[in-house]
């Protein structure tokens, strides 16, 4: 078996950073998520949004998968904050770098895979200028308390309308990136 290597994406991975968001996706939200959503379950549609993200990134953003050989086996992607939510109480303005999706293949859940490559995207913001970070997550997300444990505070509220359901988003800042990119180092691994 290969190492497990943390690296930047390139083009030749949007097959397995789609696969992985697919099944990641399915495993975490199946549940709550209205079947209004298809691209959220498409491999197809996931590839395509990969590919057009790798060939030209936007400024400022860091896609990231963690692979043992050639096999993708999470994927961590962010940058500046979208500011796309509709946000309900609370707030993420204070915030200038935003994780946009952490997943990792469901049979490499507990491992130390999220943390490791969440470090990593997160150390690349601090060495970009980044002095804090924030994160949204559905309530529902049975993983969630993985923010928690990374010392996550719950900053913020939103709703998100999918046809007549709608589904709640919480907020989770570290206003010291340190303080992340440290609960996720060996040092302060809380598996």
């Amino acid at each position: 078996m290969s190492a497990l290597l943390i690296r930047d994406a390139t083009l030749a991975d949007a097959e397995g950073m789609a696969r992985v968001q697919v099944e990641g996706w399915n495993r975490a939200y199946a549940s709550f998520i209205p079947d209004q959503l298809p691209a959220s379950y498409d491999l197809g549609v996931r590839l395509g949004q990969w590919q057009e993200r790798l060939a030209v990134p936007d400024p400022g953003t860091v896609h990231l998968v963690a692979a043992e050989g050639e096999a993708v086996l999470a994927i961590a992607s962010g940058g500046p904050p979208l500011r796309d939510e509709v946000i309900v109480a609370g707030g993420t303005e204070a915030y200038t770098a935003q994780v946009y999706g952490l997943y990792v293949t469901p049979t490499r859940y507990g491992g130390g895979i999220g943390s490791r490559i969440l470090g990593e995207l997160a150390t690349r913001f601090a060495h970009q200028g980044h002095q804090n970070l924030c994160l949204w997550a559905f309530e529902l997300n049975p993983f969630r308390r993985f923010y928690d444990r990374l010392g996550g505070q719950q900053v913020a509220q939103a709703e998100w309308r999918i046809a007549d359901t709608t589904i709640i988003e919480i907020a989770y800042g570290w206003p010291e990136i340190g303080d992340l990119i440290w609960a996720c180092s060996s040092e302060g691994k809380i598996e």
